[in-house]
């Protein structure tokens, strides 16, 4: 059993001695024993610590309040402030042990302080041990509601340990499979669907539709990482609108827009209709500073056949979804234009696998790269800089073109 009962003997050795140190005596006062520390060797022999700990600890499993605020840890030591007879208790107990060390002369004080002690220790790891069953028992619950779920492949690879994130502690890594289980669960039951009815459907209560509100856009760009469009299984909606700007010939069912001015759109909207246009070439920038720019140019954009879209820092589910509508179109090349760092980088990957058409990276200095290895390969070497630096002008961008 990992949180079995240690003798504080066996605690002091096993947690506090440090290299070559060894105990030499154990003086009895009452229920508290002073343990002095040696370290020795063929040519020294000096006292380097006194440790007053519990004779018997009393093993118990809820730490007292007034201790947990010090959070100790097996390697923190602390000043106490609380009042003596407390602190004798907590010692008698063995929730602490009281360790003073001395400098090298062996008699005058260094530190005097306290420390975690073995009923601490063993608390500690009983908990532990009952988080590790109870996280097993919900795991094992979800993945039974897996498959009653008859869940794609998809979906059960995102259930796996292995395609989430290392850094998402356990509760997050459950809460997360309740997300996937719950959005297929409403994708089976409902053709269209929003954010909240995620939450509200999986846990019937009141405050359930705000259940993963707090991860929406993690555990969204997650499942898109994984390969998993959430769009495409019903999600009309993420709970809030975004916006999408551009500038361009664009119509729909339920909307119409032409040159001459900065457009915007809702992911709702995109998700719910579906979008053409006339244009041919397709302008993907990163920030909103180089649209408004190029829509003063409409002479240009009409002449060019250019449609500029706006990523505003990352391809979300609803850029995609629209860019995809667009290259259904009259689209024949693309033109990425993000900031010169590894954001940049990242948003251009992640446009270029959207696209079955000839597409253009730009770098600085009017350079024009036509395949990703090169451009990654030159952005290496460069200083990382933002596209407003080079904004450029409408020769410039013919050149481009």
């Amino acid at each position: 059993m990992e949180y079995e009962e240690k003798t504080s003997i066996e605690f002091l050795n096993e947690v506090v001695l440090r290299a070559g140190e060894k105990i030499e005596k154990v003086e009895y006062q009452g229920p508290i024993q002073t343990v002095t520390i040696v370290r020795r060797s063929a040519r020294i022999y000096k006292k380097v610590a006194q440790i007053k700990v519990a004779k018997q600890p009393i093993w118990k499993t809820t730490i007292p309040q007034e201790l947990v605020k010090y959070k100790f840890s097996p390697k923190v030591n602390r000043l106490l402030n609380e009042p003596f007879e407390t602190i004798q208790d907590w010692l008698q107990e063995g929730w602490i042990i009281r360790e003073i060390r001395y400098h090298v002369d062996g008699i005058s004080i260094k530190d005097d302080v306290y420390r975690m002690g073995p009923t601490y220790l063993f608390a500690l790891k009983y908990r532990k041990s009952k988080e590790q069953q109870q996280y097993e028992l919900q795991l094992e619950q979800l993945r039974k509601q897996a498959d009653d779920l008859q869940m794609s492949p998809l979906f059960l690879h995102a259930l796996s340990a292995e395609a989430m994130p290392r850094y998402w502690s356990r509760v997050k890594q459950l809460k997360f499979m309740q997300f996937c289980i719950a959005m297929y669960q409403l994708a089976q039951q409902k053709d269209l669907f929003d954010f909240k009815e995620i939450g509200a459907t999986y846990e019937d209560r009141i405050g359930g539709s705000k259940m993963f509100d707090q991860e929406r856009e993690e555990f969204l760009a997650h499942l898109a990482q994984l390969g998993i469009d959430a769009p495409s299984y019903g999600l009309v909606s993420s709970g809030k609108i975004v916006p999408i700007y551009f500038t361009g010939h664009a119509q729909s069912e339920l909307a119409s827009y032409h040159l001459g001015a900065v457009h915007a759109t809702t992911d709702n909207t995109v998700l719910q209709t579906t979008f053409t246009t006339s244009n041919t070439t397709l302008w993907l920038v990163e920030n909103r500073a180089i649209l408004t720019r190029m829509a003063t140019e409409s002479e240009f954009l009409r002449e060019s056949h250019s449609f500029v879209l706006c990523l505003d820092g990352q391809i979300r589910s609803a850029h995609k979804q629209f860019i995809k509508q667009l290259l259904k179109s009259s689209i024949q090349q693309v033109l990425i234009w993000t900031d010169y760092d590894e954001a940049g980088l990242t948003i251009a990957k992640k446009a270029i696998q959207l696209l079955p058409c000839p597409f253009k990276i730009i770098g600085r200095d009017s350079q024009i790269f036509t395949d990703m290895e090169t451009y990654e390969q030159w952005l290496q070497h460069e200083n990382r800089h933002e596209q407003e630096q080079q904004l450029g002008g409408v020769n410039e961008w013919k050149m481009w073109m």
